[in-house]
Formats: C-alpha cells, structure tokens, sequence
C-alpha cells in the first residue's frame, strides 16, 4: 500500500463516525417568524372572524394596530381598542374570505401582505351570501411580537392599499 492509500483509509476511518452522526441529527427547525407561518396566521385570523370571535382577531393585532376601510389620516382607527369598537360588529355579523395575492418579507424582520378581500354578507341562501363586497387590492402589514406573527397595519382602501404596496416594491 502506498503512502496516498493509507493516507485515504486513516481520513475515511476518522472522518466516517462524524459524517454518521451528523446525518443522523434532526435538521435543525425553522423558524417561527417564516412566510409559511405567517401565511397560517392570516388563515387563523380568517377562521377567528368568520367564528365570530372578537377576541381572537384582536389577539392577532399589535397594540398598536390601525386597521381601517378608509383613508383615516387622523389615525381615528388606531389601537386595539379604537379597532373594537369601529369593527366589532362586523366581525360578530359579517364572514370575511382573505386570499393572499402576494406576500414580501421586508428586511426589517416585517412583513407586506397583498390581499383581495370579501366581505361576506348573511344570509345565506342556497349556499350564496346576500351580499358580497370586494376589496382589491387590501393590504396588511404583519410584523413577529411575543412569538407570533401580529397584524399592524391594514386597510381595504383600494388607493391606500395601492400606495403601501408601491411604497413596498410590490406593485
């Protein structure tokens, strides 16, 4: 045996009991704060306000949320508990259908979310809501606080929702 085999054997025998133990490590988990789980989010929020469940949409804001369907520049509909009572007869009467157009993960660790929204409008009849008012495009910013994707910015607003997603490189 030469001294480049024997060289190789000695590399193999010492290298192969690490190589058999780091592929046998779980890999590691990603993290909380990916576009996967802030997709979930958004669907958990649908489900929230489509159940009903005034307290569960508001546990998916910020603080400091200001969630709007209008131009609002005097900040009327900013705060949890501005955006309850503005909005919590909607969500106790109405059903809301999010589909997500486009989602950017902005270097800030937030993220942009284009939406098309519909408002759904009981009663029912034949499996048909009596109304429905369409909203595209919407636009939400999301950002991740206390281990979880929170919503901190939205509105319906089809210009306002057009200038944020400009602002934001998604038009």
């Amino acid at each position: 045996m030469n001294k480049r085999q024997a060289l190789l054997i000695g590399l193999a025998a010492v290298t192969t009991p690490f190589g058999r133990h780091a592929s046998a490590q779980p890999k590691k988990a990603q993290g909380s704060n990916t576009e996967a789980t802030l997709r979930d989010t958004i669907v958990q929020f649908e489900k929230a306000w489509n159940r009903h469940d005034v307290n569960a949409c508001l546990a998916s804001m910020t603080e400091d949320v200001w969630f709007t369907q209008s131009l609002d520049h005097y900040g009327r509909m900013k705060g949890k508990a501005a955006v309850k009572t503005a909005f919590e007869y909607d969500v106790k009467n109405t059903d809301l259908r999010w589909e997500v157009k486009a989602v950017r993960m902005m270097p800030d660790g937030t993220a942009s979310v284009v939406l098309r929204q519909v408002g759904l409008i009981p009663p029912k009849t034949d499996g048909k809501y009596k109304r429905e008012d369409v909203s595209d495009p919407s636009f939400g910013r999301w950002r991740f606080e206390g281990g979880k994707w929170r919503l901190f910015f939205f509105t319906s607003h089809k210009g306002w929702a057009l200038d944020e997603m400009k602002k934001d490189g998604m038009q």
